[in-house]
């Protein structure tokens, strides 16, 4: 693995301490996003298909964030702290902070083809769903498909709409 350095500096002094922690960048919106929406919409579509009474069915998802890649960052810290007294008995203090962020890379040996390290990756927060079902009409079958989205995706039951489908 390799550092690419973004520094930031105040001053210097002695090191107290490294840490390793993670960033985020976001997703670039579009493709990626629109991947995701076809993909989960696919598998609800292809479960509730199955289920008795839905009959034919239609998913729409909306997402509410884009997705997220969280990057490995080294992080190198100091701080230093003087106080001095003179000899009319006046005191002066000065702080000074020293943070430095880097990067970390992985792929080619010389920084050719590298990338940088993705410590994890955050899906898309979904924040609604549509179902239009052929037996949406149905109170049971309604309550079935809400509940089942509850529990697929953790959402409150305001942002779960099961329509009847018409042709």
């Amino acid at each position: 693995m390799w550092l690419c350095s973004t520094a930031a500096t105040t001053a210097s002094s002695s090191v107290r301490g490294r840490e390793a922690s993670g960033t985020t960048a976001a997703g670039s919106p579009g493709a990626g996003e629109s991947a995701y929406e076809a993909q989960m919409e696919a598998r609800v579509k292809e479960i509730l298909r199955h289920v008795d009474g839905v009959g034919q069915v239609d998913v729409m998802i909306v997402l509410k964030s884009s997705e997220e890649k969280v990057l490995r960052v080294d992080r190198n810290s100091s701080v230093s702290d003087t106080k001095e007294q003179d000899s009319q008995g006046g005191t002066r203090s000065s702080q000074s902070s020293q943070t430095q962020e880097s990067t970390v890379l992985s792929g080619g040996g010389s920084g050719q083809g590298s990338v940088p390290f993705v410590e994890k990756e955050l899906r898309p927060e979904i924040s609604g769903i549509v179902i239009s079902a052929a037996g949406g009409g149905s109170p049971t079958v309604k309550a079935e498909i809400s509940a089942a989205m509850e529990a697929l995706f953790g959402l409150p039951p305001h942002k779960i709409k099961v329509l009847k489908r018409v042709e």
